[in-house]
């Protein structure tokens, strides 16, 4: 697993806190990045420890874009601290001031800069005022239901849908990967903090991240007992089994956290002894070899030369706190990040469809302002979940019917059975699921999804163990969507439904709650200039028995899919769900 140790300096009365996490960490033989605010580099003791510790250590001094103050600074940005929420030309400014104070003093420009967010447009500047950036800390990935609730409401860090290891950002949004190496930015992005990827879309991940304070902040421990930290560790260290032997994993704790913080119920002693535990185990680590610490520029290079542009990964992700024993399945590829949910029968909870490109710059010069999280298609959380679910949430499903007997899927509950991350493929298959209809019949449906490259999905539900081995069923994959960035629904006109079977039908979403049905259905879609895709799920040959669409209303304001096929017996089914791009 590569490991990078990012540190911040205050200059402030916490500095001391700033110089014994450095030797904390240079006691476990760990290397550090250093990042120094503008401000700081006016700080002939923050400037000379620096130095001392490059010397010594082998530590990188990085550039934070953090705290927009200082000669210069403080006049253009004013109060806002955050790069990302400056108009084009501010950043253009501030940006220019503190690369060339960095120069001045370090005698080179910086080739690691740190910000909690860059938009596409702050990226694009700091490559053109400084071409030799290599490396960034791109994204705070502060995702997760209501997780923007618990702010003060002077954080304005909306970063959904982004990548949840390094990525090369593309030029037309960050939180983006590139989907080649003409649309990338140039620069190899890193998240602030590594997520647990079953709480981000549960609940609120800044709490749940390789951050042990942070945890204490969502009393995850008991004093100074929290299994937790190490166990998400192990789990980053798990996913060198699905995607070529490759972990990465990062810790950013700034001195504030580790001394009185209004966060934390405990004394500075408890944060400590947490981040020293968690220091001490990814020390153990890399004196056994199976860790590679390194610097922040260290790391893109690596990266940059062993990672390429396009690269799908996957991770399997297991509930470790409240011992749920959930499981969910992520994968990512430029098409595509989605997140399928063993624990509703293999449903897809949240889609983001980066085929469609969507281009977003944040800014009060700009139409998204504050908003840089990249739209959804399905985000279950946000659109509620399954209580009514095939009457309420967006998310995906089987129903499964005989007669007039039917079942949903999503109740039923499986496990990850088996993943798999080759060249060009990549898969999840789940457990076997248990089901039993009012009218007696028993089964079991196995779920799986195979991820091709252009955003297709092949998706096989296999019956087994039918108590009736002559049964007939009928078994209908369910797609219920609704675009949007928030929990808030947006504007949904413009979507066009469509079915083609016989007769062929379009219909424009115009929340009047209608449905439309057609007979041998080879293909159901809706095209969504929202995010700029057509989604469409679409038989493998022949036709199916029966498709159909549906607008929602104002109450309701989902677009649905139905694409219905029919089984004698045991056996299986197959259903494209393919993600396509339609420019504006």
């Amino acid at each position: 697993m590569h490991l990078n140790v990012l540190h911040r300096t205050p200059s402030d009365a916490v500095y001391s806190i700033f110089k014994r996490q450095q030797d904390l960490a240079h006691s476990f033989n760990l290397k550090t990045t250093v990042f120094v605010s503008y401000s700081d580099l006016f700080n002939e003791e923050v400037v000379k420890d620096a130095f001392q510790y490059e010397r010594e250590f082998g530590d990188e001094i990085g550039l934070s874009i953090h705290a927009l103050n200082g000669p210069g600074v403080s006049k253009i940005a004013r109060t806002q601290n955050c790069i990302w929420l400056l108009n084009a030309s501010a950043k253009r400014e501030v940006l220019d001031i503190i690369l060339r104070k960095f120069r001045e003093i370090c005698g080179r420009p910086p080739v690691s800069v740190g910000s909690y967010h860059f938009d596409s447009s702050a990226l694009r500047i700091l490559k053109e005022l400084e071409p030799g950036v290599e490396t960034v800390i791109g994204g705070c990935f502060e995702e997760g239901v209501r997780v923007f609730h618990g702010c003060n409401h002077s954080w304005y860090l909306f970063n959904e849908g982004m990548p949840w290891n390094p990525w090369y950002p593309s030029q037309s949004h960050s939180l983006r990967p590139a989907a080649d190496e003409k649309d990338s930015s140039g620069i190899v992005a890193v998240p602030h903090l590594m997520r647990d990827m079953t709480l981000s879309y549960e609940g609120r991940n800044d709490f749940w991240a390789s951050h042990p304070p942070n945890v204490i902040r969502g009393m995850g421990n008991d004093a100074s007992f929290c299994p937790y930290d190490l166990n998400l560790v192990d789990q980053f260290r798990m996913q060198e089994e699905w995607n070529d032997g490759y972990s990465y994993y990062n810790t950013f704790v700034s001195a504030s956290w580790l001394t009185w913080n209004h966060n934390s119920e405990y004394p500075p002693e408890v944060a400590w002894e947490l981040y020293t535990k968690q220091l001490r185990y990814l020390g153990e680590l890399k004196k056994s070899g199976e860790v590679h610490d390194s610097t922040l520029a260290e790391y893109g290079r690596w990266h940059r030369a062993y990672r390429p542009v396009g690269q799908p990964e996957v991770y399997w992700a297991k509930e470790m706190l409240y011992g749920s024993h959930k499981h969910y399945f992520w994968f990512i590829d430029p098409s595509r990040r989605i997140l399928i949910d063993a624990t509703q029968g293999g449903a897809v909870g949240d889609l983001r469809p980066y085929a469609g490109r969507v281009p977003v710059a944040t800014g009060p010069d700009t139409a998204n302002r504050e908003i840089a999280s990249y739209p959804f298609l399905i985000q279950s959380q946000h659109r509620s979940g399954n209580a009514h679910h095939c009457q309420d949430g967006a998310r995906t499903t089987l129903l499964l019917s005989n007669g007039k007997a039917e079942l949903d899927s999503s109740f039923l509950r499986s496990k990850i059975a088996a993943v798999t991350n080759t060249a060009g493929e990549a898969s999840v298959t789940l457990t076997p699921a248990k089901f039993q209809f009012a009218n007696g019949l028993k089964g079991e449906l196995t779920t799986r999804h195979i991820f091709l490259p252009q955003g297709q999905i092949k998706t096989e539900r296999t019956i087994s163990n039918l108590s009736d081995p002559q049964a007939e069923l009928t078994l209908t994959e369910y797609f219920k969507g609704a675009p949007g960035r928030t929990e808030y629904p947006e504007d949904m006109h413009g979507i066009r439904l469509g079915i083609d079977g016989n007769p062929k039908r379009q219909m424009e979403f115009d929340y009047s709650g209608e449905a439309f049905e057609s007979v041998a259905a080879t293909m159901v879609y809706a095209e969504v200039p929202q995010t700029r895709t057509r989604i469409e799920l679409a038989t493998v040959a022949g036709e199916a028995k029966s498709g159909a669409v549906k607008a929602g209303h104002l109450f309701s304001p989902y677009f649905t899919l139905f694409l219905t096929q029919s089984l004698k017996g045991n056996g299986k089914i197959i259903t494209w769900t393919n993600l396509k791009n339609i420019e504006p």
